[in-house]
């Protein structure tokens, strides 16, 4: 701001005492001119007498410019002008961008394939079968992935007098490795698209003081959201979603993913506590769940229908209402949490397709009544079934729900040590107990060491525990392998850049036991890497190639490997 310059009273009276000076020189007056002098001298005081009101109004105006400046200057930040409410709408936005460089392998080398005659008898199995072994590069291969990138704003009204805001927020996703389009790789498919506003947590509520809020829309739920402070490495390869929430060991992670139709609340905090409940209504018609939901783009289940090998059919995890919950407690240095989710009426038909389990060639009565011999696509006397291929089921259909236990401490020397217990469990009748992968007790244990203000290692184990069964729709499944468990190490190490931007190097090894399959990178990563192979036959004659299914084959017991770098910026 200019500075005002000020002329006082008597400055300007004797500026003009001398001016007149200088163009009237003074003299003494001639007889004959004092009339005149004099007359001049009466103009020269009623002139200086204007002079003297105008300075007295400017003097008034300048106090009061003087006091209005100060009220500005001391009003707070949220006074309400243009530059204010701009410096608020910009405060809304936020966001995430990371993006890394891998390196993995499948850890496939020597396997081979395991077909099964007639007959119960566990062991009857025949080694090499149709192909000797996985197909494709199954060794290292290095890539690009962007890992749960994105932006999004958030904001709020005050609604009228009240004392209830109206809240708002909505995401989309970034893809910085590639360009963006529908979700899914070569062995998962996805009707949803990356890039476009709402792909991410995305609500409108209310929100009151004392009651909390409550909301509508798209989000994690309670259960995924209650352990994610206990996991220092999401998105990276060695992502605790690799085995905890993930009841199938593979890229889906059936208790960690988002759920479209939403509704929930969650409280205030009251002396530690917390608590979130969640209920998303299923918006399906049919009995059996094998459409997609009203308004969604994908099965309930997160995947497009036909992706278990039965056309257009929500058969691979499609299911009806779901229900989240978690209770929390917090304090300076110590968190748990337990949380519970169910999912109604979870239809898995499809594990019947291309099973490799020598149970389906001799099925009790009991089992004989679920499996669909008449189906016009897969049965016996089908181009399939006579390739070895297995028709589906009629009614695999059953609740599945998830219980969790999680604690974390933070100790004065830097270390700050995270654990869970969890429990997954499938509802089936005794007769599919026999192919029942989705029921098993899982466990995660992390150590994060603060070893400056600018770096930290994690280290972390995640183990998922026996299941009652196995479809075996692993092209090398083997009953006599003993029992479908998995193991998953990681370490990382962090170095912050400042306080925004960190750089980051992980490595991570799934070994799988058993017939199981569980990845690496699962829980939002671009890129994972999975026990299928390179298979990729599109029509019904490559069956007698392949044997149990068309697409890349599943070959369990694999051992995933690998290490990854890259930046994480957040905003």
């Amino acid at each position: 701001m200019m500075k005002r310059i000020k002329l006082r009273p008597g400055a300007l009276a004797v500026a003009m005492a001398l001016g007149a000076t200088m163009v009237f020189p003074v003299a003494a007056p001639a007889e004959g001119q004092q009339d005149e002098v004099n007359a001049l001298k009466e103009q020269m005081r009623v002139l200086m007498k204007k002079l003297e009101d105008l300075t007295k109004k400017q003097e008034s105006q300048e106090k009061k410019q003087d006091q209005i400046e100060k009220q500005v200057s001391s009003a707070p930040a949220s006074g309400g002008g243009g530059g204010d409410r701009l410096d608020k709408i910009l405060k809304g936005f936020y966001g995430v961008m990371d993006a890394s460089i891998d390196d993995t392998t499948k850890g496939m080398g020597g396997m081979t394939a395991s077909h099964f005659p007639s007959g119960p008898t566990p062991g009857s199995f025949t080694q090499g079968g149709l192909k000797p072994g996985p197909v494709g590069r199954m060794g290292w291969m290095p890539q690009l992935s962007t890992n749960k990138s994105g932006f999004g704003y958030r904001g709020d009204h005050m609604i009228g007098d009240s004392d209830v805001k109206f809240i708002y927020q909505f995401e989309t996703a970034v893809s910085i490795t590639a360009t963006p389009g529908l979700s899914g790789s070569y062995t998962s498919q996805s009707n949803t698209a990356r890039g476009l506003v709402g792909f991410g947590d995305t609500f409108i509520g209310l929100k009151q003081g004392d009651w909390g809020s409550l909301k509508f829309g798209t989000t994690y739920t309670p259960y995924k959201k209650a352990t994610d402070r206990l996991n220092p490495f999401s998105g990276m390869l060695g992502d605790y979603a690799v085995v905890m929430g993930n009841s199938g060991g593979d890229n889906r992670v059936e208790f960690g993913t988002r759920q479209d139709h939403s509704i929930w609340w969650e409280s205030n905090k009251y002396n530690g506590f917390s608590a979130d409940v969640l209920y998303s209504p299923g918006q399906n018609r049919t009995y059996d769940n094998v459409v997609t939901s009203a308004g969604s783009p994908d099965c309930n289940g997160g995947n497009i229908p036909g992706s278990g090998n039965l056309p257009m059919n929500c058969d691979d995890g499609g299911f009806n209402n779901s229900f989240s919950t978690a209770l929390k407690y917090e304090s300076q240095k110590f968190y748990a949490t337990a949380a519970y989710e169910l999912h109604q009426g979870v239809n898995r038909n499809s594990d019947g397709i291309g099973a490799n389990n020598q149970w389906y060639s001799a099925p009790t009565p009991a089992q004989a009544a679920f499996i669909d011999s008449s189906n016009p696509l897969y049965g016996p006397t089908t181009v399939f079934g006579v390739n070895g291929g297995t028709p589906p089921y009629i009614n695999d259909i059953g609740n599945e729900w998830a219980v969790k236990l999680g604690a974390q401490y933070k100790f004065d020397f830097g270390l700050t040590v995270s654990g869970i217990v969890e429990r997954l469990r499938r509802d089936i009748p005794a007769a599919l107990e026999f192919q029942n992968e989705r029921s098993r007790d899982g466990s995660w244990l992390a150590l994060t060491q603060t070893l400056s203000p600018k770096d930290e290692l994690s280290v972390g184990w995640a183990h998922a525990g026996a299941t009652p069964g196995d479809p075996g729709g692993q092209h090398n499944y083997d009953p006599t392998r003993g029992a479908d468990t998995a193991d998953m190490y990681t370490v990382a190490y962090k170095r912050q850049l400042d306080k925004q931007l960190f750089w980051y190097f992980n490595a991570a090894t799934t070994v799988n036991h058993g017939n199981a399959h569980y990845d690496l990178g699962a829980g939002g990563r671009g890129v994972t890497t999975d026990c299928h192979d390179g298979t990729n036959s599109p029509t019904a004659g490559s069956l007698v190639t392949d044997g149990t299914s068309n697409g890349p084959t599943t070959w369990g017991g694999c051992h995933l490997i690998g290490v990854s770098t890259g930046l994480h910026f957040k905003f």
